[in-house]
């Protein structure tokens, strides 16, 4: 997966107000690799996942998930 281009990474933002990558894990209930996958596609695949992401760090949702067409 490519990450949009000329968009913010809410994700990486995200992962950096929860405390880094390995409290992002603990919060999302998944592993340390998952979190970096996520950092680099720009979004988080499955929404129970965004949904804790998304109420630990504070960001809305809509910033890392939705189905926008990534660019080339």
């Amino acid at each position: 997966m490519k990450r949009r281009k000329g968009k913010e990474n809410a994700v990486a933002r995200a992962v950096e107000l929860v405390g880094g990558p390995t409290k992002a894990a603990r919060v999302c209930r998944v592993s340390n690799s998952a979190i970096h996958s996520w950092i680099q596609s720009g979004r988080v695949g499955l929404l129970r996942h965004a949904v804790r992401l998304s109420r630990a760090s504070g960001i809305p949702i809509e910033q890392f998930v939705g189905d926008e067409e990534e660019e080339d």
